[in-house]
């Protein structure tokens, strides 16, 4: 062997092995937009009026750090008469297969409702039946793209100046799946 194929297979010998990488720990992407669909019942009730119904609708939801929720739905609804409910809400989920979460959420239903007339509110209440309130998703799954939850509750509180109106609201089924 010549001198110089002895001092290449030294150098490679004593030169330092490439720095092994750890394995990456997978980061949820900063912002994952899902479109999901829902099928449930939303009511509002008041001295006032009866608005809402049973049926299901479409919606966009925006994961933020896989953990900070932001959505938006629209759901078709009968039962008393047809009632259209726009659903806007930010919560917080866990991370994870299992993903319950805590949602905030402003509920508007517009269309046909049942109307009473009493000394306090001798006219109809002009409007959308509109509430604040609090839904509850314990039982969301997370099973690769797609999301899964079953039996969410909301309840919320609306004005129906003089007095007030609660909010009741029931997702049966919700099937999501990132885009």
């Amino acid at each position: 062997m010549s001198i110089s194929a002895l001092v290449l297979l030294s150098s490679l010998a004593t030169s330092p092995a490439a720095p092994e990488v750890a394995p990456e720990v997978s980061e949820p992407p900063r912002h994952q937009l899902s479109l999901y669909g829902r099928s449930g019942a939303s009511i509002y009730l008041s001295a006032a009026r009866t608005h809402g119904g049973v049926g299901g609708g479409f919606g966009l939801r925006d994961t933020v750090d896989g953990r900070w929720l932001l959505q938006v739905d629209a759901n078709a609804l009968t039962g008393l008469g047809s009632a259209f409910a726009v659903r806007v809400g930010a919560g917080v989920q866990r991370q994870g297969w299992w993903a319950p979460a805590a949602l905030v959420s402003l509920t508007g239903l517009f269309g046909d409702r049942l109307d009473f007339l009493t000394p306090e509110h001798p006219v109809a209440v002009a409007g959308p039946s509109v509430g604040l309130g609090l839904t509850l998703a314990p039982a969301r799954f997370t099973l690769g793209k797609a999301q899964v939850s079953v039996f969410e509750l909301g309840l919320g509180v609306g004005t129906d100046s003089p007095g007030l109106g609660l909010l009741y609201g029931l997702t049966l089924l919700e099937v999501g799946v990132a885009l």
